[in-house]
């Protein structure tokens, strides 16, 4: 265990912490997890339900004194995105984190730290486990498959809870309370098996790395790169190409930082070369934050490609899937309405079928339909096929909210200050939870967290002992 310099009576939270990210549980791989979330409940005489999708809510009695307070919902997430650097030899589905603290922060060692929304588990579990927190009859509800798209949350069982006052724990800025968020949905895009021939002569790798990346919720309109269109734009500017593969991303809701497609085009390596600095050289001007792009290309023996016409239409699309801020808000200054991110793309003349994914947000249900039927158009049009999961709704601002006012009143009387309201682009569980249970009233907070879904997420120690603080204060005002 990490030593965090902290008292005994601050640390519990990061014990449960540091037990979890021992046990894989990347999104679509919350087994083993939820097995953990269960024997916790079992060891410590707690009432539980488990569904087939592992969620699980685990339920505490009210302390003494508090029996006639309304029931409150604490709620986060038990999957993380599961991203490691490229010289990582870890294989996350079967193999824990390689924690480390640097000052304030924690990090993982060359992979994401699951601090989103690990955190969220950890807070809930030492509240659970104590016997000294006053407070009403608390349901932990902790949900499977949130990085895909609010699975585990839009499948849970609405008749599981009593309570309608739900504190979600999956926000990363302390002192920012999320009162309202986008919908989304997920577009996967499928090619079958095309015509190919092996080349021998001309055959080129390029890569494309050293983007920023990030949260295609949170980050979208920092004005950030995408790989896989990088790419696009590189192979479109060269002549007679034709494509073998293209490989990037692995997570839909993370701007792809890195891309490699295999090619062959009529230019020499002088003319290739010359093109693709002139246009890096573009593209990093118009992206700043980005820098440096690293661009690699490399000479290769033969491979398989595609036609010329399958290698264009396959380039046309991916420079045709929106991409990015698509609309602002009319209401609300500063945050994006609707946005698409190109996540995952993974192309072969080898392969039985290829396919892309993408990302659609928006806290507009008609803006997102239109989205949705622009992808269509695009899919089809360049011989894809198009299917739609994982859609989730927008969950609404909520006019009067005791919780809201509770949490901010609170706030004040603790810090001195006034905690920011408001809502985001990014998708929460709330809205899905909302359809759940009628009349619930939501919030979201939690603790810093820098660079989510990438290999330089960080949690900051001092805020996370603040959030919990606060945590506890606030269910023992309720």
């Amino acid at each position: 265990m990490l030593d965090l310099n902290l008292p005994s009576e601050k640390m519990l939270p990061f014990s449960y912490f540091f037990e979890i990210s021992k046990i894989p549980h990347g999104s679509g791989n919350c087994g083993k997890i939820a097995d953990y979330l269960v024997s916790f409940a079992k060891k410590h005489g707690l009432n539980y339900e488990r569904d087939e999708h592992n969620n699980v809510l685990i339920r505490k009695p009210a302390t003494a004194g508090y029996e006639n307070r309304p029931t409150v919902i604490l709620q986060g997430h038990t999957d993380m995105v599961a991203e490691k650097a490229p010289s990582s030899d870890i294989d996350m589905s079967c193999e824990g984190l390689r924690l480390f603290a640097d000052g304030d922060l924690i990090g993982a060692v060359d992979t994401t730290l699951g601090g989103d929304d690990g955190i969220a588990v950890a807070y809930m579990l030492a509240i659970l486990s104590s016997s000294d927190i006053p407070h009403p009859a608390l349901e932990a509800l902790f949900t499977s498959d949130e990085e895909i798209g609010l699975i585990g949350a839009s499948l849970v069982d609405g008749s599981w809870f009593s309570g309608k006052t739900l504190i979600n724990i999956d926000s990363e800025e302390e002192g920012v309370f999320t009162v309202g968020c986008a919908g989304g949905v997920r577009v996967d895009m499928s090619l079958g098996k095309k015509a190919c021939e092996r080349l021998s002569e001309g055959v080129y790798s390029v890569k494309v790395d050293g983007l920023i990346g990030g949260h295609s919720g949170v980050e979208i309109d920092k004005g950030r790169a995408n790989a896989a269109r990088i790419i696009a734009e590189i192979l479109s500017s060269l002549d007679n190409v034709r494509i073998s593969s293209i490989k990037g991303g692995n997570m839909d809701n993370a701007i792809m930082r890195e891309c490699e497609a295999v090619f062959t085009t009529s230019l020499d390596d002088g003319a290739i070369s010359k093109k693709i600095l002139s246009l890096v050289s573009k593209i990093s001007d118009e992206h700043p934050d980005d820098g440096p792009i690293r661009v690699r290309l490399n000479e290769l023996s033969e491979s398989v490609f595609f036609t010329y016409d399958d290698s264009r239409s396959i380039v046309s699309c991916l420079n045709s899937l929106p991409f990015g801020v698509l609309k602002m808000s009319e209401d609300i200054a500063g945050l994006p309405e609707s946005s698409a991110n190109i996540g995952v793309v993974r192309i072969s003349a080898e392969a039985d079928s290829s396919y892309l994914t993408s990302s659609l947000r928006s806290s507009s249900k008609s803006e997102l339909a239109r989205m949705k039927g622009d992808c269509m158009k695009i899919a089809e049009g360049h011989g894809f096929t198009i299917d739609f999961r994982g859609e989730y709704p927008a969950w609404e601002y909520r006019k009067d909210s005791r919780l809201r006012d509770c949490a901010v009143a609170l706030y004040r009387k603790m810090y001195g200050k006034e905690p920011v309201v408001m809502t985001i682009h990014a998708g929460l569980e709330c809205g899905a939870l909302s359809q759940k249970i009628d009349g619930l009233d939501c919030i979201s907070i939690g603790p810093d967290m820098t660079g989510i879904h990438t290999t330089e997420e960080r949690l900051s120690v001092s805020s996370s002992v603040r959030v919990y603080e606060f945590i506890l204060a606030l269910i023992k005002a309720l």
